[in-house]
């Protein structure tokens, strides 16, 4: 099984997964606030200006992990004309915090 890790701190929307990838099989995600701040999480897939949100707005504390896994729906198509993983966090005032994403994928 392939592992992928992100660490974010930005407010910015990254991309966890860029379509074409061919991750596709995703059977795990965590998301872990390693910051002294509550965090805001929209983590969602995007094609062309359309977005379909996994999670919207969910808050997590310091020092703890969002754990989703494929019964969350989860997996996607992202080949070449399927989807982009992204994900965008910030504090509850809108400024930059630390997370740490892992996304593994089947075999």
């Amino acid at each position: 099984m392939a592992t992928f890790f992100h660490n974010i701190t930005t407010t910015l929307t990254k991309d966890l997964l860029t379509v074409g990838e061919g991750v596709s099989n995703l059977k795990y995600i965590s998301i872990a606030n390693v910051d002294s701040k509550s965090t805001v999480i929209n983590l969602f897939l995007n094609k062309a200006s359309d977005n379909y949100y996994i999670t919207k707005g969910y808050r997590l504390t310091p020092g703890s992990t969002l754990y989703l896994k494929e019964e969350n729906n989860i997996a996607f198509n992202n080949g070449a004309s399927g989807y982009s993983m992204r994900i965008k966090v910030q504090s509850d005032t809108g400024a930059a915090v630390s997370v740490d994403v892992i996304l593994k994928r089947g075999a």
